[in-house]
């Protein structure tokens, strides 16, 4: 439901949560002013307001506008800023992990107590409102200890729903080359999109030829989901929220058993497909080439019945980004 100022006036969220942060801002300094009195102080400091009328009138004043502000913020923008406060909290300590696990996979419930710690103390940072998020009711309420565990239990349910839909859409088609490209004539794609997702990966081959090359890169491809709405120029994002829940293995999987005469080499990997890529060598290390084995130099040249026999170790090589 709408508050009666939104009703009234109309949500003008940006501008209205500038506004809030300032008159938060311009709140704290008067009230820092009067000594950090409040207007519910004791009986004998009324006296002392006197000493600094302007700085009272200043404070009621920005404090009467913080308030019509986040009034006038609708509770989708708040939920919004907090959203991506939080999201981008967990891709930071990601980053200090140095992981690239999706920062909402399951296992995150189990260092949940140290995640919530390091949103906190990185809240509003992102949008340069750290200082006043206590000031802001609204944001509060979303971003203290209890705010932010649902928000990322919830968010973690909702990736795993999405993850968990089986339907798989292929698309087969002559690949689309330019003129400079003209060397791939008769090659062939094979599109494999995780519905639920938009998560796909493109298979190229040419018939009759036993290797072929993935190009699993989201942004870079087109989808083959007709009821898909999405910008060219911006799929990273969201390909980005579903990339580690074990979407990938399900693409790669189903492209195997849509060509199953075809091997398929490694010769650029991202690091996001790297474990995927050592996780399906693993599994069939014939069809699937991968730079941490040490029989990537010869896996080119092994039959199936030798490259079962093969004695596969890990081998340490730097990602290709």
């Amino acid at each position: 439901m709408m508050t009666d100022l939104e009703q009234i006036l109309g949500p003008r969220d940006e501008q209205a949560v500038l506004e809030a942060v300032a008159a938060a801002r311009q709140e704290q300094a008067a009230l820092e002013a009067l000594g950090g009195r409040r207007w519910f102080a004791a009986p004998l400091a009324w006296m002392r307001w006197f000493a600094a009328p302007l700085a009272w009138i200043e404070r009621e004043q920005a404090r009467f506008e913080r308030w019509i502000n986040c009034q006038l913020v609708s509770r989708t923008r708040w939920d919004e800023l907090a959203a991506e406060d939080i999201t981008t909290s967990m891709d930071r300590f990601q980053s200090v992990q140095q992981t690239l696990r999706n920062p909402f996979h399951p296992r995150t419930l189990e260092i949940l107590d140290e995640v919530v710690a390091f949103i906190m103390e990185h809240r509003g940072v992102r949008d340069g409102f750290a200082d006043v998020v206590d000031d802001l009711p609204p944001l509060a309420k979303r971003l203290n200890r209890a705010g932010i565990e649902e928000y990322i239990r919830v968010e973690i349910a909702h990736r795993q729903a999405v993850a968990a839909d089986p339907v798989l859409l292929v698309q087969h088609r002559p690949a689309e080359l330019n003129k400079v490209q003209s060397h791939r004539a008769g090659e062939q794609w094979l599109i494999v999109q995780h519905k639920a997702s938009g998560l796909r990966a493109q298979f190229m081959y040419h018939p009759g030829e036993v290797e072929g090359k993935v190009y699993s890169r989201p942004y870079g491809i087109a989808s083959i989901g007709p009821d898909r709405v999405e910008d060219p120029q911006n799929r990273a994002p969201e390909w980005q929220d579903y990339a580690g829940l074990g979407i990938g293995t399900k693409l790669y999987r189903r492209a195997a058993e849509e060509l199953p005469d075809v091997r398929w080499g490694a010769t650029s990997v991202s690091p996001y497909a790297e474990p995927l890529r050592t996780k399906l060598h693993a599994l069939e290390p014939w069809r699937w080439r991968s730079r941490m084995c040490t029989c990537y130099e010869a896996w080119g040249g092994l039959t199936p019945q030798a490259s079962a026999e093969a004695i596969h170790r890990p081998a340490f090589r730097e990602p290709e980004v």
